[in-house]
């Protein structure tokens, strides 16, 4: 296998049907090229890093870094890269492919200078980041869908959030660049509900609202709070993962596990240790 780097846009978009075939021989489904072009295409922090594996004229793997970026409570700007869209071909699978690969990638955003690599590995490939490239954990949670258990309680007040940030911790930036760039491929909702419950989320196409992340000063009242939001927006559920149920005063045990996923935040260093970030699942490009 033999492989080349693309470092702008335009070369991104120029292979996107080659990877739209890979994706589709590897996962078995398409992706949403207006959720794809919002990392590659139309990314206001910069190109992205892609490490394409070629065999001949055939692409046969896939690994790309975004940049991103996290400010503090300071104003502190961290650049960062997402590793996202790590793909091989069934017909040429194995660790020498994704180590070739990944390293183009590492090495590449190491010599510009990022702090570090963000990522949400899968299952199959979470080991061999760890072993292969120094890969921390920072959050391993899994994914939960809740119902209300009773009727919920009344939705006094809804008022919009001016940012998808709802802490000082380092996190997205607080700007309107960075939520019309987020919100390009499905909006997202930034609410205060009762005046509150602060809550990013999204919905999804089955009807279910997606909590991205959620903050309360009040946890006995969330499960009302968040009852009433899910019979406003008109979901069947809320999917959540432990993290936010734990930090907004639910029990995970009282809910059901979403499949089999578990979803594991990791970096890897490159120049420095990430700052204390607050957990969002606008880290990730999956949610």
């Amino acid at each position: 296998m033999h492989v080349t780097l693309i470092r702008s846009a335009r070369e991104a978009e120029s292979v996107y049907e080659a990877v739209e075939r890979l994706f589709h021989d590897t996962f078995g489904y398409r992706p949403n090229k207006i959720a794809w072009s919002r990392f590659y295409f139309v990314n206001p922090y910069g190109d992205a890093i892609v490490a394409l594996g070629w065999n001949g004229d055939q692409l046969v793997g896939h690994h790309a870094l975004v940049p991103h970026v996290l400010t503090d409570s300071r104003g502190k700007v961290y650049r960062y890269y997402l590793a996202m869209s790590l793909m091989l071909h069934p017909d040429y699978r194995g660790f020498p492919a994704f180590y070739r690969m990944v390293s183009a990638t590492t090495e590449a955003a190491r010599a510009e200078g990022a702090a570090f690599i963000l990522g949400f590995p899968n299952k199959n490939s979470y080991a061999l980041f760890q072993r292969a490239f120094g890969w921390k954990t920072l959050v391993e949670t899994e994914l939960y869908n809740w119902r209300p258990a009773a009727p919920a309680g009344p939705l006094h007040s809804i008022a919009a959030l001016p940012h998808l940030r709802l802490t000082n911790e380092a996190g997205p930036p607080c700007d309107e660049t960075y939520r019309q760039w987020r919100s390009l491929a499905c909006p997202y909702h930034a609410e205060l509900v009762n005046g509150r419950f602060a809550v990013i989320y999204k919905i999804e196409r089955d009807d279910t609202l997606t909590v991205l992340d959620a903050l309360t000063e009040c946890p006995e009242a969330t499960a009302d709070d968040l009852g009433a939001l899910a019979a406003y927006a008109s979901v069947r559920q809320v999917r959540m993962t432990g993290v936010h149920a734990r930090m907004i005063g639910l029990d995970p045990a009282t809910m059901e596990r979403h499949t089999d996923y578990r979803l594991r935040m990791c970096y890897a260093p490159l120049t420095d240790h990430p700052p204390a970030m607050r957990f969002s699942l606008l880290l990730s490009d999956v949610f």
